[in-house]
């Protein structure tokens, strides 16, 4: 009995388990089902998404052609890009709806926006979007959308459908990158480009009428102009987006490219910039009201006149902002020079930083000007013993550096973020000086004496470096020591600093005292003391915009301008700004006062772009001239300018209706830097030894004509954004 019943016993569980085998492979076969449901729509919602995108792609390209030829938008470039876009997805049958819209967009609802609405049997729809955006080109976009039908998955619960799109852009008569001259005239020859010996232009030339060049035009970039246009006959160079690129004749290196002319080119509308800083810049000024003897500071605001010819040499600091000039700018006076650009007493070699050896023509010295700062040092002994300096081997020399510092405004609330805005404003803080060296012995207990014989035209204050090693020629052995009022200015205990009186010039041995911010010296009347050398080492790189204990000095400026004969002249040229770098370390911060300095650079950032954020640089100013006020810069004067992001980098604005023929002729001491934006006015281009231009020029007729060296040097750091 025992025996049967362990018998049965082991039938019934092999019975039961048979039972389980056969639902597991039940379940088995439906999540195989499942998964080949999955792999079979996923595979076709992708050949779907990548017919589509081809599909679109082809149209995209199809409209930038057929616009940039015939510049009909519905006549011949909708039509022929939605063709295209049916022919590469077989579709045979035309669309069951078709529905266009017109809207303004932008910021001013400037800018045409049409939208194209198209659909079809099938479950596809297609999306244009065409937009002019008039300077910055006509943008094409294509979004497909289909409504794909699930074979397998709505059987497991899943959607009947899934939607798949795809999107493509295409972009024609773009000038945003290299656009260095655009005339607006559809006139014949509006554009005059002929060089008496060679005339060198960095950036595309783009005519609406036709354009007349020859063979003296070198053109490193491409020539646009109507039908009948000469641009054949120029010399095309070789070229790359890089700021301060140097042009050259083809054979072109890997990575640049020969400019070619496209003729005839469709026109392009006026980009319609706009001004809108002047209004806060209204108080009437005057030109000789704020003399500090050997240079003259001039506020923004609105000028009656200004004409500088003959006299004496004459140079002027242009404190930021919009200059209007109520009845014309005339430049042609011999030992003129004026500039919103700061620089230190004394400049340094830029390639022998950290020595005695000073730049080769000094900035504020130029177009038979001498108006550079200058300081020298005196020892005082006798200083009560905690107070003297001590040197490493009791005995040698030290390397004094000074720099040249002001705080600058930017009073356009609309402009935004404006860290200028408020007091104190934006700090600037020019490049290095030469090194000076001064002995002492610490059994005298001495003191360094810093004197500015002539303030530096802009400086408020003079920032102090010390090298303990003396002028080693090692520029980061120099450590910041303090910062000093200009003689002849007061801060009240604080920056901005303001002159003292009305014709401070700082000069006569004026000895620095009462330096803060670093290292305090403690004896009255003197500058440098109570220091040891083991104090001012290691040095360190700081942010750009604050000084401390041990600070190192910003960059050294760069190598003067080579534009299309390098290299340049000796002596002739002075040493440009360093250039843009992000502010922080461990970057160097680049130039950190003139127009390759941006408030604030982002951290972080991105290095080879720092200023792509910033909305102000600080001492930027624009020139504005109402209609009817002319503008006429002889060689003989010098101006040297520079605009700034919160100008849109549009150094000179006139309306539409100023219709005045300009000249700018220019010499070695004149370059505007950013656009020139007159729609209205003829321009007269012409100069020697520099590209009087350091940017753009977008007006309605031009002729540029001039010596080696001359022409337009188009710089991207220094174009419009927008």
């Amino acid at each position: 009995m025992r025996m049967f019943m362990r018998k049965n016993d082991q039938q019934g569980r092999g019975a039961s388990q048979g039972g389980q085998a056969i639902v597991l492979i039940a379940l088995l076969i439906l999540v195989l089902f499942g998964m080949l449901g999955l792999a079979i729509d996923s595979g076709r919602a992708y050949v779907d998404r990548r017919d589509q995108q081809a599909a679109v792609d082809a149209a995209a390209l199809a409209a930038g052609d057929w616009y940039e030829n015939y510049a009909n938008l519905y006549g011949s470039t909708l039509p022929n890009a939605k063709a295209v876009y049916q022919a590469n997805l077989h579709m045979y049958a035309g669309p069951t709806s078709d529905v266009d819209t017109t809207t303004f967009v932008g910021t001013t609802n400037s800018l045409q926006q049409d939208t194209d609405i198209v659909t079809y049997g099938g479950n596809y729809k297609l999306t244009i979007v065409a937009t002019n955006t008039q300077f910055n080109g006509y943008q094409f976009t294509f979004t497909s959308e289909h409504s794909l039908p699930l074979a397998f998955m709505q059987l497991f619960g899943g959607s009947p459908t899934v939607t798949i799109n795809a999107t493509a852009t295409a972009v024609v008569g773009n000038q945003r990158q290299t656009p260095a001259l655009l005339t607006l005239s559809t006139q014949s020859c509006s554009m005059s480009l002929k060089g008496g010996t060679t005339l060198t232009i960095l950036g595309d030339v783009y005519s609406n009428g036709t354009a007349c060049v020859d063979a003296d035009l070198h053109d490193a970039g491409n020539c646009y102009g109507a039908a009948g246009s000469t641009c054949s006959d120029a010399q095309y160079y070789c070229y790359n987006a890089s700021p301060g690129f140097v042009p050259y004749p083809a054979p072109c290196n890997p990575g640049d490219i020969q400019g070619t002319y496209v003729v005839p080119a469709p026109t392009l509308p006026d980009p319609g910039y706009l001004a809108p800083s002047v209004g806060y810049y209204t108080s009437l000024q005057f030109y000789s009201q704020n003399n500090r003897t050997t240079w003259t500071e001039m506020y923004p605001g609105q000028y009656a006149s200004f004409h500088l010819s003959g006299g004496s040499a004459s140079c002027a600091f242009l404190d930021p902002g919009v200059y209007t000039w109520l009845n014309g700018y005339t430049s042609d006076a011999s030992g003129s020079l004026l500039s919103n650009e700061l620089k230190p007493p004394d400049e340094q070699l830029y390639s022998a930083p950290g020595t005695t050896n000073t730049a080769g023509i000094q900035f504020w010295n130029q177009n038979g000007t001498s108006c550079a700062g200058h300081f020298t040092l005196s020892v005082t002994n006798g200083l009560p013993g905690a107070l003297g300096l001590k040197h490493k081997s009791g005995a040698g020399n030290w390397g004094i550096e000074l720099t040249s510092v002001r705080w600058d405004r930017f009073v356009d609330p609309t402009i935004g973020p404006n860290p200028c805005f408020f007091s104190p404003g934006c700090r600037r803080e020019s490049a290095p000086s030469e090194c000076q060296t001064a002995g002492t012995n610490d059994i005298s207990n001495a003191a360094i004496d810093v004197s500015i014989t002539q303030n530096a035209p802009g400086a408020q204050y003079y920032n102090v470096y010390v090298n303990p090693n003396g002028c080693d020629g090692i520029q980061d052995n120099f450590a910041f020591v303090n910062r000093f009022l200009a003689p002849g200015f007061t801060d009240f205990g604080g920056p901005p600093a303001f002159p003292v009186g009305g014709f401070p010039n700082g000069g006569a041995g004026t000895v620095m005292a009462n330096g803060t911010g670093g290292y305090p010296c403690g004896a009255a009347g003197h500058t440098i003391c109570a220091i040891t050398y083991n104090s001012l080492s290691p040095t360190f790189q700081c942010f750009a915009q604050t000084r401390a204990q041990n600070c190192q000095t910003p960059d050294n400026e760069a190598a003067p301008q080579c534009f299309s004969s390098c290299p340049p002249p000796a002596g002739l040229l002075a040493q440009d700004s360093a250039p843009m770098s992000l502010e922080y370390p461990p970057y160097t911060g680049g130039d950190v006062a003139d127009e390759n300095y941006c408030q604030v650079s982002p951290n972080p950032g991105d290095p080879n772009a720092p200023c792509s954020t910033a909305k102000v640089t600080p001492g930027g100013v624009q020139f504005y001239f109402p209609p009817g006020s002319c503008f006429s810069q002889n060689a003989q004067g010098a101006t040297f300018v520079y605009a700034g992001e919160q100008f849109n980098w549009i150094v000179i604005y006139a309306p539409a209706s100023n219709t005045c023929n300009e000249t700018l002729n220019g010499g070695s001491a004149t370059q505007y830097i950013g656009t020139i934006y007159t729609p209205g006015a003829n321009w007269n281009i012409n100069g020697g030894n520099r590209a009087p231009l350091a940017g753009q020029v977008i007006c309605y007729t031009a002729s540029v004509s001039g010596s080696s060296g001359t022409g337009i040097d188009f710089n991207p750091n220094y174009a419009p954004a927008s």
